[in-house]
Order: structure tokens, then sequence, then C-alpha cells
């Protein structure tokens, strides 16, 4: 190639690079926007709200919490890959976003493809909870009711395809029961619904129902992980009732794709370094989950292998896509 040919295009892409790097080093000078796409009250909402006001510290800038609930989260996550990548708009990728591909014919987003992970806030399994007053008292009454009223078990999720969902879905085909699912936009109206008697049930993670079970007015019947939890330790699986079965869910962070590197490195040291501190352990086992230790890479990797074990068990519950 031509010298004098490639000399501008040398000192045009050094320039270039100058410049992004110059940005990436004054970042960030305005507010940061986070997107939790559940509603307030919400686990992720109350973590997420933590994690952003501590951030703020760090960065010396705002971080605004805004809500978008809805459609299993896919709303909130939608808005997240339509942001600009420029690290003023950060957000939850939650569990239910790694199916919704296979549920949806033209999905608006691919978690696998779509995002840059930064860290997985934490994992941990569900609980099945039914009303204080319901006579249910195990997973086995549960499986028996369901079989002796076909129609009649109504299980509430927070949409197609959530963990809410599909941790239903896996109790369904393993115990060859029928269950109704009823979608809510959000977690308060349910757990709300079914401490009313509305519903039958519900499965979510325990911070969520925690309020409502703590003031009497729903009961944890199991938890979803093959072992029990050890803030329940009373509490049995439902691997008791039917081995094998284990689902679990989890909230994570991520920025749109083709956010620049420095940018995403300087916001995953930040929140990892917050992640780190004993306040932040201590609440999340008080949520009665997990801290994570994964690294970005293995956040992405977890991704997919949830995308692959997620999507037998929509097969198998024959979910197609709308």
């Amino acid at each position: 190639m031509n010298q004098s040919f490639c000399r501008p295009l040398i000192f045009t892409f050094a320039i270039l690079f100058l410049g992004f790097a110059v940005h990436a080093q004054d970042y960030p000078q305005r507010a940061l926007k986070w997107i939790v796409p559940f509603a307030p009250g919400s686990a992720a909402d109350t973590t997420s709200r933590y994690l952003a006001s501590k951030l703020a510290e760090r960065i010396k800038q705002p971080v605004v919490i805004d809500n978008k609930p809805g459609a299993g989260a896919a709303i909130g996550v939608t808005a997240l890959k339509r942001a600009a990548p420029d690290g003023y708009t950060i957000g939850n990728l939650v569990s239910a976003n790694v199916v919704q591909p296979w549920l949806v014919k033209e999905s608006p987003f691919d978690i696998r493809n779509d995002f840059q992970s930064i860290a997985l806030m934490y994992s941990g399994p569900m609980v099945l909870t039914v009303a204080q007053t319901s006579p249910l008292k195990n997973v086995n009454d549960f499986i028996q009711y369901a079989k002796s009223n076909p129609g009649k078990a109504f299980v509430g999720s927070i949409g197609t395809g959530s963990a809410t969902h599909l941790a239903a879905e896996l109790l369904k085909q393993m115990a060859g029961v029928s269950l109704t699912n009823v979608h809510f936009k959000d977690a308060v109206e349910m757990h709300r619904a079914v401490s009313s008697g509305e519903l039958m049930a519900s499965f979510d993670t325990y911070a969520s129902p925690r309020p409502l079970i703590e003031g009497g007015k729903l009961k944890v019947l199991a938890v979803t992980s093959k072992d029990r939890m050890s803030m329940l330790s009373q509490t049995p699986a439902i691997a008791d009732s039917l081995p094998g079965y284990d689902i679990s869910s989890w909230t994570g962070i991520g920025l749109p794709a083709g956010t620049p590197k420095e940018i995403v490195s300087k916001l995953t040291l930040e929140i990892r370094a917050i992640m780190q501190t004993p306040e932040w352990k201590q609440l999340i086992s008080s949520n009665g989950v997990e801290v994570s230790q994964l690294t970005a890479a293995e956040f992405a990797q977890r991704i997919a292998m949830d995308y692959e074990k997620f999507g037998r068990v929509i097969q198998a519950a024959n979910i197609k896509a709308e």
C-alpha cells in the first residue's frame, strides 16, 4: 500500500484513539441511570438501590433508579439494550431474560449477545408460598390438591418465562399435575393476591414475599434448591418430595453492547469493590440468597448455560413463542 496513503489513516486512527482515551478517563461527567426491570420494593429494586447509592459515592455522580416493570422483566431490559452505549445507562439482567428468545418469535433482545456483563449480584433458590390461612401444609399437600382439582390450582408468576413461571412449570412436569399460571405485572401484586387467597400459591426469591411472611400473611411450604436454605433450615426442599427438582434465579448487572471497554472496566471495578464489603454481604444473606463470586466472564458463561437449561424446560412444557 502507498505509504503516503497510509500516513493519513494512521494519523486519523491515532487521533480517534487519543480522543476516546481522554473521554474514558474523564468518565463520568454527569448522572447515570440504572434501569430496574421490576417494581419498587422488589428484591432486585432494593438491592440495586443500595448498589446505586454506594456507586454514586465512589464515582462522585448521581445514579438514578428507573423502574420499568412488566413482561417478565423484558420491558426494562429492552430499554437497556436500546440505550446509548456510552456508560451512562446501566441496568439489571435477570434469569428470566435468558429464555425470552425462546418465547418471543421476534424477541427485542438476546441476552447472550446484546449486553456487556458486569457482575452477577446474587443467585439463589425461590420459595413456594401460600396464604397463612391455606390448609396446605407441605409440598405433598400441594401436589395432591393439584391432582384432585385439575384446572383449579392457580399459581402466580411475573411473566411468561420468568423464573417464577419456570419453577411452577418444572414442578408441573415432574409431579404430573395441572397448574394454571396467572401472570402479574410485578411481584408485589402477586404476593398480595396469594396472601388474600385469590391465588393458591406463588414462587419467588425469599426477599420479595418476606415482609408478608414475617407479617403472618404468607407461609413457606418449600424451597426450590436441591438443598435446604440455611435461613430456613426447618423448611424442606421440593426435592425432598420430587428428587431431582432444582431451580434457582439470579440478578446481575449489564451495559448495552458496544460500551467502551475502559468504561466497562471502571464500572466493573467500582461495583465489585462494593460487592466485597461486609455491608453488601450482610444485605444479600439477609435476603436468603448467595453473594456471587463470579467474574464478568463467568457470569456470561452462566447466561449461556441457563439459556440451554431453561430452554429444555420450555420445550418440555410446549410453551410456544408468541
